[in-house]
């Protein structure tokens, strides 16, 4: 089993990899444009995006994140899920959106490794030997 394998932490969790917390700078496009948002979090197959815009469930999206290595990221996602005036929210916008990936790059895999291994393990165990 691989460290972001399906272990839901309850009956409701319905996604198959864990999130992990990271804010990074997202340029997300579209037919109707282009704007940048703030992650919160990502997954292996998925992140959630705060900005000023947002699009409707089913639009789907060009997504360009500038990992941590200084490389360029590009995937490719369908939006799942919107919201609007979030409170408290903090970040580029009031908005947000979930947003499943359905197309990644090898620079994607290698940005959800690292995304990973730096994970401080607080959600979830890593198993023996636990974290650094």
């Amino acid at each position: 089993m691989t460290a972001d394998g399906p272990i839901p932490k309850s009956s409701r969790e319905r996604r198959a990899s864990r999130r992990n917390a990271i804010h990074v700078r997202v340029h997300l496009s579209d037919t109707q444009g282009s704007f940048f948002g703030r992650s919160v979090d990502v997954s292996r197959g998925g992140l959630f995006v705060l900005g000023s815009e947002t699009r409707r469930v089913g639009s789907l999206l060009r997504i360009r994140v500038l990992a941590t290595r200084g490389e360029p990221v590009f995937a490719v996602g369908v939006v799942v899920r919107c919201f609007s005036n979030l409170e408290g929210s903090g970040g580029d916008g009031t908005n947000a959106m979930a947003i499943a990936l359905t197309s990644t790059s090898e620079a994607w895999d290698r940005f959800w490794d690292d995304v990973n291994a730096s994970d401080t393990g607080d959600d979830e165990p890593d198993g023996p030997g636990g974290g650094p």
